[in-house]
């Protein structure tokens, strides 16, 4: 693990709704110490209960979506990634959320669930930008109705749509470059 960084667990979850399979994010409520009113998955840091980073996303699954970890199956794990904001590097888990199963999220963590089917991301419906960093590499940057997502969870969500593209022979839009960094 990178020096100085706290490690977190973030979970991206998948589930089948009425347009087919769809990612859910998350939009922070204000006041919160770290990433508030930022589009994100569910996640935190370890407890001493957890025994490793996969349970501490299962259980931060649970108490911010109000979904039974048993109810939630782990896909695999995807890269990690440190964030630009504070100190933390995540470790995201892709998992599935067993059909019908619906949210209840904790206000006091969630102020709202952003669900979207992930067809939506190919057919250019969510907007999709991207922000050219000063070595070369484009951070992304998606556009949902009540804020934008950048930074460690952008690249979340961007490695979760690349794998379904390569499993179902999509692609996604190229992104357009903008100079307006959300993270500054």
């Amino acid at each position: 693990m990178p020096e100085g960084r706290i490690p977190a667990a973030v979970l991206a979850p998948l589930h089948w709704g009425p347009e087919g399979l769809e990612v859910w994010a998350i939009r922070r409520p204000d006041g919160l110490r770290y990433h508030a009113r930022e589009i994100a998955f569910p996640g935190g840091k370890p407890e001493p209960q957890d025994r490793d980073l996969e349970q501490t996303a299962l259980r931060e699954a649970e108490e911010e979506l109000g979904v039974a970890r048993r109810r939630l199956r782990i896909l695999g794990r995807l890269q990690s990634v440190p964030t630009a904001t504070s100190r933390f590097i995540l470790h995201p888990f892709l998992a599935t959320v067993e059909r019908g199963d619906e949210p209840r999220i904790n206000p006091a963590e969630v102020a709202e669930l952003i669900r979207t089917p992930l067809l939506a991301f190919f057919a250019g419906q969510v907007g999709y930008r991207a922000v050219q960093l000063g070595d070369g590499r484009l951070s992304p940057i998606f556009d949902f109705g009540s804020a934008s997502m950048y930074g460690a969870s952008a690249h979340i969500l961007l490695e979760v749509l690349q794998l379904h593209a390569d499993s179902h022979g999509l692609r996604l839009p190229e992104p357009g470059l903008t100079d307006v960094i959300p993270w500054q």
